[in-house]
């Protein structure tokens, strides 16, 4: 079943902030819809649990000079957001990829990986998260079944690696994390607030974070994650190659044998 996420406000049982205790706290966020390029919005008014959490790089990757890396958010002050998770709920980061890569028309493009940033994870204890590939159109609507997949991976604490999910001629794709169980890992966005406290970062006007919803329907366009300044991004990046094309000319001489 597909929402029109137009007609509502916030998900039924969809992402939550995370205030006072660790456990079982769980208010529900406000989310408005917005389109890639950058729609007018409500002023989200949701406080949120806040941690400090020096993100490193995460590193361990040889990039080819044809694959592009990219990534959204910016946790240049050292604090991000914890956001809880109930069963099922859909997230995920929307790649412009003529912006971001030079992608042009037609031209196949190959996801060649991923890294996701994950807090609170219990490996072994089946809280596990399957991701999804999805071209999408210029409403960030899924625009198709995925181009591919990965279930129940069972992260780890802070960056996981994955390999990438496919190709595909779409100029935009979106990389979601479903919650298999729900509860753990906590997702992580990045933190207007602290960003502009120390004055390291501006606030984002494009939005790429989107939550796509649950078991129970499908938002179109996508709700959005915002905090008390506005628009935040989910702290995961990607990596993509995208093929050129191109016509070699052709000699004279090379014409005149077509003919002979």
């Amino acid at each position: 079943m597909r929402k029109d996420s137009r007609e509502h406000s916030h998900p039924a049982g969809g992402f939550r902030s995370v205030t006072g205790p660790i456990v079982g706290a769980r208010i529900t966020a406000i989310l408005v819809a917005v389109i890639l390029a950058g729609a007018a919005s409500a002023k989200p008014r949701i406080p949120f649990q806040e941690i400090r959490d020096e993100i490193f790089p995460h590193g361990g990757e040889s990039l080819r000079p044809e694959v592009c890396s990219v990534a959204y958010y910016n946790t240049c002050s050292g604090w991000v957001h914890l956001w809880a998770w109930s069963c099922s709920d859909e997230a995920g980061v929307v790649f412009d990829l003529p912006s971001e890569c030079g992608k042009t028309p037609g031209t196949p493009c190959t996801n060649e990986g991923f890294w996701w940033y994950w807090r609170w994870t219990h490996p072994g204890y089946n809280y596990t998260v399957s991701y999804r590939l999805y071209p999408v159109d210029s409403s960030c609507c899924k625009a198709g079944p995925p181009i591919g997949s990965l279930n129940r991976q069972d992260p780890i604490e802070r960056w996981n690696y994955y390999a990438g999910l496919g190709t595909t001629e779409s100029d935009f794709v979106t990389l979601t994390a479903i919650m298999d169980w729900g509860g753990y890992p906590f997702l992580i966005t990045d933190n207007n607030s602290k960003n502009q406290e120390i004055g390291c970062a501006p606030i984002p006007t494009e939005q790429h974070t989107v939550y796509y919803g649950d078991v129970y329907g499908e938002y179109c366009p996508p709700l959005t994650l915002g905090d008390d300044l506005g628009l935040v991004n989910i702290v995961m990046d990607a990596t993509f190659s995208c093929e050129e094309t191109s016509i070699e000319p052709a000699s004279w001489g090379a014409i005149k044998t077509l003919f002979r």
